[in-house]
């Protein structure tokens, strides 16, 4: 009997120090839970929110380009009388009256310099896909060195064949 009896108080201990134990957990989970819902709603508000909610108006200057079409040229490459280039170029440059109708004014020119830069290029030159990037850098920059009232910003070859 001493020993139901002593067994029924441990019971009563653990029953009653079991009940506190849960509710200590519980309570910090709930607690940590409603911690991390705060931050995270915290770092949405700082970091990730658009910024037109928080009333901040990012502007971004999109520049508006026009393009001349210089049409396809047929070129004898340097070096050897047997090899050809065929391009269709178009001239990529910043929305300007000014620079419009100077382009239009100056397409033979223009024309003329592609032309001549185009001839003054090898075979080998015109071939590897890693050249076309510098030969469209050095048009660009010789078409620019002819033109007073602006520059053009790029280039673009639409065809492309070299026999």
């Amino acid at each position: 009997m001493a020993k139901t009896k002593i067994s029924e108080n441990n019971e009563e201990k653990a029953g009653k120090n079991a009940k506190p134990k849960k509710k200590k957990t519980i309570l910090i989970i709930l607690v940590a839970l409603v911690l991390l819902a705060g931050s995270s709603a915290g770092a949405y508000i700082f970091f990730l929110k658009p910024a037109a909610q928080t009333g901040e108006v990012k502007k971004t200057k999109i520049e508006e380009k026009e393009s001349l079409d210089l049409g396809e040229m047929i070129v004898n490459l340097s070096g050897s009388s047997a090899h050809y280039l065929r391009v269709k170029v178009i001239i990529d440059y910043p929305k300007d009256k000014k620079l419009a109708e100077e382009l239009n004014k100056k397409k033979h020119i223009v024309s003329d310099v592609v032309i001549s830069t185009l001839r003054s290029k090898t075979l080998a030159e015109v071939s590897n896909a890693n050249a076309i990037q510098g030969l469209k850098k050095s048009l660009v920059d010789e078409i620019n060195n002819n033109l007073d009232s602006g520059e053009i910003t790029g280039i673009y070859f639409t065809d492309f064949l070299v026999q």
